[in-house]
């Protein structure tokens, strides 16, 4: 629906296909396959859509909290604007807390095979959304990224009163 909508072609021809690549034997191969798919996530709506749709799924399960971790910078890399991707999942949590009974919170991630520097502008990027944002968190290839990579910006998240 979203690659069709944003006119993105897929490297999978059918359900199945993509079902044989998420057969992960190792955090790389994952990864792979998930920036592939993130590719397709360009607007508010998008990010919305994504995110409704889990919390329904979810909803089956009776889950009734949820603490998603996001990623901003898999899509800010690709020119999307901070703020699409952050109020599309926002307004999303706050439709599924007033139509499902489902509560959540919002855990900002850092790219670890990004720069540091590049996390320390995604964590300013941020702070205007404190509000809607609980806390920080490191995600993607951990192969020669180590947290010690990021102390800086842990301790600016932490001045900034962010779990």
């Amino acid at each position: 629906m979203m690659a069709e909508r944003n006119g993105i072609k897929l490297h999978y021809r059918s359900v199945e296909e993509v079902k044989q690549a998420y057969q992960f034997e190792n955090l790389q191969s994952f990864l792979d396959v998930y920036y592939a798919g993130a590719q397709v996530l360009k607007s508010k709506d998008d990010f919305y859509d994504l995110t409704i749709s889990y919390l329904r799924r979810v909803s089956q399960d009776n889950v009734r909290h949820t603490e998603i971790f996001f990623d901003p910078q898999t899509h800010t890399k690709r020119g999307i604007p901070f703020e699409t991707v952050l109020n599309g999942i926002y307004g999303a949590l706050v439709d599924g807390r007033r139509e499902l009974n489902i509560s959540s919170y919002l855990i900002l991630c850092f790219l670890r095979d990004l720069s540091s520097e590049d996390a320390m502008s995604t964590l300013e990027q941020a702070l205007p959304f404190k509000d809607k944002i609980i806390g920080v968190g490191l995600d993607s290839g951990e192969i020669g990224n180590p947290p010690g990579k990021f102390t800086q910006v842990f301790d600016k998240a932490r001045q900034a009163f962010y779990r």
